[in-house]
């Protein structure tokens, strides 16, 4: 079946969270902000716009984003939750895109690829930013999901 890349980012980053030790809950919603991260570093690339600075302008004057919970997704956090694109990320969002979109058995499978995956990847490739999206996701970014 093809499956675009979004749902396989979402789930390649819940599980590498979940190889670094945060709960599941966190996981996947940490997981769907990175999906939604890169989704819009691609759209900031074409602009010239600096992600960080993005995200602040969305924040309202009374939400001060936290920059160090998540400093190893260089995600921003606020209330402890991933915020991204001017709002907060939460496992049922994770859910909705895998096993909402993609239907229970689908999501199932883009799980377990994942989770293969990320099994056999270096600590230090799931700590670095650069170094997961090179030696992680470009290599598997457009596998096939049977």
């Amino acid at each position: 079946m093809k499956i675009n890349r979004f749902p396989k980012m979402a789930a390649l980053q819940k599980y590498r969270a979940l190889k670094l030790g945060y709960p599941e809950d966190l996981a996947e919603a940490i997981g769907i902000a990175e999906a939604l991260k890169y989704a819009i570093f691609k759209r900031l690339a074409q602009t010239g716009t600096r992600y960080k600075e993005e995200e602040e302008k969305k924040a309202k004057e009374k939400e001060k984003l936290d920059w160090e919970t998540f400093k190893t997704f260089k995600l921003a956090a606020y209330k402890g939750w991933p915020y991204v694109g001017g709002k907060v990320e939460t496992p049922e969002d994770y859910k909705k895109e895998i096993f909402v979109k993609w239907g229970e058995e689908t999501g199932k499978k883009i799980e377990q690829w994942a989770k293969n995956i990320i099994e056999k990847v270096p600590e230090d490739y799931l700590k670095n930013e650069q170094k997961f999206f090179r030696e992680v996701w470009v290599p598997h970014r457009d596998e096939e999901i049977e």
